[in-house]
């Protein structure tokens, strides 16, 4: 009996998985839905377990098809750095799908940055970043959205890899052009608590007013028009950006960690992005 486990579908559950609607997938390999639905089954009966739970709300991935949703973008990555290779031998570029999520203050000033020399290099990467809450991320990452996570704390599970990136310092901002209400401080939402971690516990804790800015280059445009104060990692405060810090209050720290989950033989692609991000992230948070 073949150990393998039949192309089309395998095609038929990744789309599927990507796009969670067997409707769409159907239409983007080009086949009925009936068939579609059939190959998706076939692989069920292969494999002696349920791939996916149909709701109200949609299609959800068991943990056995998040298994093999997985293998399947591991799968994906390492044929299309294999097709680049065969093709272009000599210039042996990186390729294939590339997702990684994180927070905003971390993706724009960290993470960007530190992979833009991998990307410049590699044309070849199709690079999708992605921007989510912190408390969104560890869903993003075991179901499948993204191939890297950036979060401001260490997951403990099992089947994945952390690794510690830097040290993201928090320090109280206020514009450095225009007189602001001391007592009014700045947050994304109503579920951001930044300013309640910065300050639970403090003696020297103000009291204060909230008002909301979206994000936290929102925020950081809104301290700078004299709208209040904010709590906001020290590395985007630049020169001429129209904020300074306030050094009544001492700063406090989170560190922060890459996850992704751990595999065998990773491909060239993974490991250089790994080595990037490690090697680059924590010079950017260090700096003024």
């Amino acid at each position: 009996m073949s150990r393998e486990l039949a192309t089309d579908r395998l095609a038929a559950f990744f789309e599927t998985a990507r796009l969670k609607s067997f409707t769409r997938a159907a239409a983007r390999l080009n086949v009925s839905q009936s068939a579609l639905s059939q190959r998706v089954l076939k692989l069920e009966e292969e494999l002696g377990a349920t791939l996916f739970v149909r709701g109200n709300d949609g299609i959800r991935l068991t943990e056995t098809g998040l298994r093999l949703l997985r293998y399947c973008q591991a799968k994906d990555q390492i044929d299309a750095e294999l097709l680049r290779d065969l093709k272009e031998p000599a210039v042996g570029d990186l390729a294939g799908p590339l997702r990684v999520a994180a927070y905003s203050s971390i993706l724009r000033s960290a993470v960007l940055p530190s992979l833009a020399a991998l990307l410049r290099g590699n044309p070849a990467i199709q690079i999708e970043f992605q921007v989510h809450q912190t408390s969104a991320l560890p869903r993003v990452l075991r179901e499948g959205a993204a191939d890297f996570i950036v979060l401001d704390r260490r997951l403990a599970w099992s089947d994945v890899t952390a690794l510690p990136l830097g040290r993201e310092r928090y320090v109280v901002v206020e514009s450095a052009r225009r007189a602001s209400p001391p007592d009014i401080y700045l947050d994304n939402d109503p579920d951001d608590d930044v300013t309640r971690w910065f300050f639970a516990g403090r003696t020297d804790a103000p009291d204060y007013r909230r008002a909301f800015m979206s994000d936290v280059y929102g925020i950081l445009d809104g301290v700078a028009q004299g709208l209040g104060r904010a709590v906001v990692p020290r590395h985007l405060v630049r020169r001429g950006s129209g904020v300074r810090e306030i050094e009544d209050f001492s700063m406090r720290h989170v560190d922060i960690f890459l996850h992704h989950y751990t595999v065998a033989a990773p491909a060239s692609l993974h490991k250089q992005v790994v080595a990037a991000l490690v090697g680059e992230c924590g010079r950017h948070l260090d700096s003024d």
